[in-house]
């Protein structure tokens, strides 16, 4: 029984030996694939494609309906259509607000009228970024259009609801309430 045993295990081992790529094989294969750092930079700049390609549709977009927007360094665009005199936001400030969410071929995935007033905390929450960056640009009792880019929204999953992957979204608000804290 050990001696079945003993050639079993040789074989077995010296299956794995010969199934082993040649030192020759192992170098030809290292010098077909990238290296990461192409594969990095090939990746960054397929990344900057999409955005510039991304940027194009919100201009299209903006030109389309006659907006004049500002647009922040991370490329939220802007647009208080109602200024006041409220409190401003800050950050870990509560705001509530109602609000409209659509794509930018008009689909509406949220809004207020169907879910309630949204109501969170600035810089504590998992509201996307651009929503945040574009609220701390209001006061209270003000109304705004933000075209979110898909990297300061949902990103390329989207929401897995309403919101498909790597879509801009146009937010229409009015900040209802900042809290006084």
């Amino acid at each position: 029984m050990t001696r079945y045993v003993f050639l079993i295990l040789l074989f077995a081992s010296s299956s794995i030996i010969s199934c082993r790529p040649s030192s020759e094989d192992q170098e030809r294969s290292a010098q077909e694939r990238p290296n990461s750092r192409e594969l990095n930079d090939a990746l960054i700049q397929q990344n900057r494609q999409l955005i510039a390609e991304e940027i194009e549709l919100i201009d299209a977009y903006v030109d389309r309906n006659g907006l004049v927007m500002d647009t922040t360094s991370t490329g939220l665009r802007y647009k208080i259509l109602e200024k006041t005199n409220g409190r401003e936001v800050r950050l870990m400030k509560d705001i509530t607000l109602s609000y409209s969410v659509s794509l930018l071929n008009g689909n509406l995935c949220y809004s207020s009228d169907s879910s309630g007033f949204l109501s969170f905390t600035i810089g504590q929450s998992n509201q996307p970024s651009g929503l945040q960056e574009g609220l701390l640009k209001m006061k209270e009792g003000e109304l705004a259009i933000f075209i979110v880019p898909s990297y300061l929204g949902y990103g390329i999953t989207g929401d897995g609801i309403c919101i498909p992957g790597s879509s801009s979204i146009l937010y229409h608000v009015k900040l209802e309430k900042v809290s006084i804290q």
